[in-house]
């Protein structure tokens, strides 16, 4: 494990030197100091990979292995509707206890650690129960059919959770001027976990002596992915040191208000966490007189002390937190809402779509029939359009760090879901499985935005509210929470698509009717971008 102890003395120690010292030595030290925090987040995002492998595993097979165990179609969302609603208050919860962990281990890792493991299990579960079911009671598919609905009720909780946890846990990691490109390292990341699930799933593996050990094609996929998916993961979270969460790191947090107006003192904001416990006496004073105000039910102020804060239980604390939601907050989260709501459409029936609308497949229909067999052909098929899509979101978020220096980043979320928009409409009318897979694949311009810009921009609200403006709405949130309430956005459209979509498929029968209503909520989703809450960019001298 690194520790970076020796390099923060070192740091201080130039920093203290004579300002007026030599200038190349300042600007190897900037140059030193900006690769070391590069190399540190690219390895912290290496835990995204495992998590969005799970989430997308969901989303891909989620239907057609419930399909294949006799579930109906009606009710095949039904557990991503029953997970949804758990995890809307549940991961907010899970967060914000993250929030004010203080384990030695750090904040974030146990957590991740933990929800990692739950949702391999689950997964693990749900790609084998059908056969686990059958050996239990030959014949009858009932068990089998519990142990998937089951499975991938708590795969989607925990998952969900588990992508607002490694978001926060590399946020953390990231001054504000390194916001974006810490974001869309973890689109990067997880674009990388997708891609690698989607080509060892559109692999052939039916004469490979693997198929023989895993059983099935699906099996063999899913199995060979979490092996990477461990291992990533396992690098990601024992080679940086976790500060772990004390009172004094989180009032220093709180109560820092001077402004950062060049790169020595970024640097020095930066390594505050190091120097907590000397300052520790000084902060507890300082924070005695931070307070909250908000307004009772007689229009009369009411005095919150960060004290009292603490002494809630994590359950009052979240839900007083998300009730007092900023109004730049609330709108950043429309945004989001409108973009899953388009993007969970897409991706929860796009295999499907293209299974049975394109390639004519059935998936109930006997296994060595003609529509058996389209069906699994256009599931594999179907699933390079999702390779596609996750190869230029990869791209794309990088690209957001150069584009968000010129453009708005409000206007870059417009964009992105215009492009989506288009290309979603175009899918719904196409029956050729070539400019099916292309309009996917620009699905990823959509899902780039969207799984990063809303992030760094609150990045932005944190550091402008807290630091700039002492601005007393913001200054007891933290990132866990903030981000996993914007996550609940992506919750609340996995509610509305389970509730409707699959009912409108079935009266309809096209799943046709999906990518309509993707195309629509894209639409909503670059005019609301639109209206996001702007504060001034931070400039960092060069």
């Amino acid at each position: 494990m690194l520790s970076d102890s020796e390099n923060v003395q070192e740091i201080i120690h130039l920093i203290n030197q004579d300002p007026n010292g030599d200038e190349d030595d300042a600007s190897k030290l900037k140059t030193r100091y900006n690769k070391a925090s590069v190399l540190k987040l690219v390895i912290l995002s290496l835990s995204a990979f495992g998590a969005e492998f799970f989430y997308i595993y969901f989303d891909m097979y989620a239907i057609p292995l419930q399909l294949k165990a006799g579930i109906p179609m009606a009710l095949s969302s039904l557990p991503g509707l029953i997970a949804t609603v758990i995890g809307l208050f549940l991961t907010p919860l899970i967060s914000n206890m993250s929030d004010r962990c203080s384990l030695r281990w750090g904040r974030r890792r146990p957590f991740l650690i933990v929800l990692f493991v739950i949702t391999l299990a689950s997964n693990t579960i749900v790609t084998f129960g059908r056969t686990i079911g059958l050996d239990i009671t030959p014949g009858d598919y009932l068990i089998g059919q519990i142990l998937i609905f089951t499975g991938l009720c708590i795969a989607m909780i925990f998952g969900t959770t588990l992508l607002s946890i490694v978001r926060a846990y590399v946020m953390d990691s990231a001054s504000i001027d390194m916001q974006v490109l810490a974001n869309s390292l973890i689109t990067c990341m997880s674009s990388f976990g997708v891609i690698t699930s989607t080509i060892l799933s559109g692999i052939n593996w039916k004469n490979t002596a693997l198929i023989k050990v895993f059983g099935g094609q699906t099996r063999v996929a899913f199995s060979l992915s979490s092996v990477i998916s461990i291992l990533i993961t396992f690098i990601s979270v024992i080679c940086y040191r976790e500060i772990p969460y004390t009172k004094e790191n989180n009032d220093e947090a709180a109560d820092d208000t001077s402004s950062t107006t060049s790169e020595t003192d970024e640097m020095k904001v930066l390594i505050a966490d190091s120097n907590a416990k000397e300052n520790s006496q000084q902060n507890d004073e300082m924070n005695d007189k931070t307070e909250i105000r908000s307004q009772s039910s007689e229009n009369k102020s009411k005095i919150i002390t960060s004290d009292e804060i603490r002494s809630w239980s994590s359950l009052y604390q979240t839900y007083y937190l998300a009730k007092t939601m900023p109004k730049e907050l609330f709108s950043l989260w429309i945004t989001s809402a409108f973009g899953w709501l388009s993007f969970i459409a897409f991706i929860m029936f796009y295999t499907n779509f293209v299974a049975e609308s394109i390639y004519h497949g059935n998936p109930i229909a006997a296994e060595n029939s003609t529509a058996f067999i389209n069906y699994t052909r256009g599931v594999r098929n179907g699933s390079w359009g999702l390779m596609g899509y996750t190869t230029i979101s990869a791209i794309y978020s990088l690209l957001t760090i150069q584009l968000t220096k010129y453009i708005d980043k409000r206007y870059v979320i417009a964009i992105g879901y215009l492009i989506t928009c288009v290309a979603t409409a175009v899918m719904s009318l196409a029956n050729d499985i070539v400019v099916v897979n292309i309009m996917a694949a620009l699905q990823g311009f959509g899902f780039a935005s969207i799984f990063n810009l809303p992030f760094a921009i609150l990045a932005s609200y944190h550091h402008y509210f807290t630091k700039e403006k002492q601005d007393q709405r913001w200054v007891f949130r933290e990132y866990g929470l903030d981000i996993s309430i914007i996550f609940t956005s992506m919750n609340v459209g996995n509610i509305i698509d389970c509730l409707f979509l699959g009912l409108l498929v079935s009266v309809t029968n096209t799943n046709r009717t999906a990518m309509i209503f993707s195309c629509i909520f894209s639409g909503l989703c670059c005019v609301s971008a639109l209206f996001i809450h702007k504060v001034p960019d931070v400039h960092v001298n060069e």
